[in-house]
C-alpha cells in the first residue's frame, strides 16, 4: 500500500484530511484491488436512472480506476469514509476542498460518484428498516440521481464535489426524508447549544432547503405540517420523543434581511425561526445565490439579476461580512 501522502498528492489535495489518517490502517485491511467488481453497477444505474450519457462517463472511470492502483485505493478510501468509518471521520467529509486543482493531473470528480453509488446496497437495506412509502423511495432515487448529476448541469464539473459525496449518503443511510417541499435530517447533527431553549429532553431535526424556483410559503407551510407524522411513521423509536426543528442557512442572513422586503418568500421563511447565533460565511452565499463554487471568485463579475445578487454582491466588494443565521422552529419553542 501507498503512504497516505503519496495518494493525497497524487490527487493534488490541499492536505491530508484526518479523516485518511485515522482509517487509513482499518482501510488496508480491508482493501483488495478487486473490490469493484462485487458490484452490479448496470443494476445500480439503472435503479437510479442515470443516462446514457452519465453512464458512459462512469464506466470509463471505472475502467481508469481497475487500471491505476491509486485512483483505486483513493475511491475505496472515500467509499470507506462514507459508509463504514465513525461518525467524525464522516463528517471531516465537509472539509474536503473540492477546488479546481483537485484531479488535475490523475482521475476526476467522477471518482467520488463511484464511491456514493457503491453506496447502493446501504440505500436499499435503510429503505427497507424504516419501511419507506414507494413514494419516499421514488423521491430517494430522484435525489440519488439529482446529487450525481447537478454539479455537471450547474457547474459544468464532470462529477460530484465532496460536499455532494455526503449529502448522498445522507440518503443511503437512511438519514434524510423529503416531504413535499423541505428535507428533514434525523437523529445526526444534534446541537447542544439547543438544549438551552428547552425544558424537557428533545430530538433534534435537521431542516434542509432544496434549490427550486421558489419558497414558496404555501408549500413551506404544507411540509411543515406533514412532516412531524412522516417522522415518526418511518422513525419509529422518536415516537413519544418531543421533535425539534431547527435549520442553519443563509436564508437566514441578518444581511438578506436589510436588503429583501418582509413579504418575499424568503424573509417569511426566516420569520418562522427564532435565530439564535450567526456564522460569518461567505462560501454558502457565492454557491446559492450566485452559482459559484470552485476556484477563487472575482466579485466583479458576480452577476445582477436580481436586487438580492446586486445587494450581496456590493456588500463582497466593499468587503463586508455575511452571515448563517441558526435557528429554531417558532413552534418548537418550549
Amino acid at each position: 500500500m501507498y503512504r497516505i501522502l503519496d495518494l493525497t498528492n497524487y490527487i493534488s489535495l490541499e492536505s491530508v484530511p484526518s479523516s485518511f489518517l485515522n482509517c487509513y490502517e482499518e482501510i488496508k485491511k480491508e482493501y483488495h484491488s478487486n473490490w469493484l467488481n462485487e458490484y452490479d453497477f448496470p443494476k445500480i444505474l439503472a435503479y437510479y436512472k442515470l443516462d446514457s450519457s452519465f453512464q458512459k462517463r462512469f464506466y470509463e472511470e471505472i475502467e481508469l480506476l481497475k487500471q491505476d492502483d491509486r485512483l483505486n485505493i483513493i475511491c475505496f478510501i472515500m467509499y470507506y469514509i462514507l459508509f463504514l468509518a465513525g461518525t467524525k471521520d464522516y463528517y471531516d467529509i465537509w472539509s474536503w476542498k473540492s477546488t479546481n486543482q483537485v484531479f488535475k493531473h490523475h482521475g476526476s470528480y467522477m471518482i467520488p460518484v463511484v464511491a456514493l453509488l457503491c453506496g447502493y446496497t446501504f440505500h436499499m437495506e435503510n429503505m427497507k428498516k424504516r419501511n419507506f412509502s414507494e413514494e419516499q423511495i421514488e423521491i430517494q432515487k430522484y435525489n440519488i440521481r439529482l446529487t450525481c448529476i447537478s454539479d455537471y448541469k450547474r457547474y459544468h464539473l464532470d462529477g460530484i464535489r465532496f460536499s455532494q459525496m455526503i449529502w448522498g449518503s445522507f440518503f443511503m443511510k437512511g438519514y434524510l426524508i423529503q416531504v413535499g417541499r423541505l428535507q428533514y435530517e434525523v437523529g445526526v447533527k444534534n446541537f447542544d447549544k439547543l438544549n438551552q431553549y428547552f425544558k424537557e429532553k428533545s430530538s433534534y431535526i435537521y431542516i434542509h432547503i432544496p434549490r427550486g424556483e421558489d419558497l414558496k410559503e404555501c408549500e413551506v407551510e404544507e411540509s411543515l405540517q406533514l412532516a412531524e407524522k412522516d417522522i415518526k411513521k418511518y422513525y419509529p423509536e422518536l415516537t413519544k420523543e418531543k421533535l425539534v426543528y431547527y435549520t442553519q442557512s443563509w436564508l437566514l442572513s441578518p444581511e438578506v434581511k436589510e436588503i429583501l422586503p418582509t413579504d418575499s418568500n424568503i424573509m417569511k421563511f426566516q420569520n418562522k425561526f427564532d435565530i439564535i447565533e450567526y456564522e460569518e460565511n461567505k462560501s454558502d452565499f457565492l454557491n446559492f445565490v450566485f452559482g459559484k463554487v470552485l476556484g477563487d471568485v472575482n466579485y466583479k463579475d458576480l452577476p445582477e439579476k436580481t436586487k438580492l445578487q446586486k445587494e450581496l454582491k456590493k456588500r463582497l466588494q466593499d468587503k463586508k461580512k455575511l452571515h448563517l443565521g441558526l435557528g429554531i422552529l417558532k413552534k418548537e419553542r418550549g
